[in-house]
């Protein structure tokens, strides 16, 4: 039986887990190595799995159209995933961000010229021009 070792990056549903497992390729002409990762949906049967934990998971039989997978262990808690943002910023981010929202001033005014306004105005009827001049 087949089994890899993959991060959890959600367990949203119940009793079932998506699992990101990463593998290094190395490129055929340019021999440069590369991370090639694919999504395993898993089944896990007491929800103990939560989202960033390393796990390792082996094939079993379909136990629905996408979960081909079971859990067999937690392997560590709670790692970094990479693929997900920050859900709660830190300190440092929450000051600069109040920081530059205390400090943030309207631009300064830029006085137009007096051909800029004369641009801005839209031209004359005939009948506006025959009244200005009387």
């Amino acid at each position: 039986m087949r089994s890899k070792t993959g991060t959890v990056i959600s367990n949203s549903s119940d009793k079932t887990i998506v699992v990101r497992v990463d593998r290094e390729v190395r490129h055929p002409i340019y021999k440069k190595n590369y991370r090639v990762s694919k999504k395993f949906h898993a089944h896990d049967e007491k929800n103990e799995a939560a989202v960033g934990d390393v796990v390792e998971i082996s094939e079993s039989k379909p136990l629905s159209k996408m979960k081909t997978w079971k859990l067999d262990k937690v392997v560590s808690k709670n790692a970094k995933v990479v693929d997900q943002p920050a859900a709660v910023e830190s300190e440092s981010e929450k000051e600069l961000k109040e920081s530059v929202a205390k400090e943030k001033v309207a631009p300064p005014k830029v006085e137009k010229s007096k051909t800029a306004e004369a641009q801005d105005k839209e031209p004359k009827s005939n009948s506006e021009i025959e009244k200005t001049e009387k």
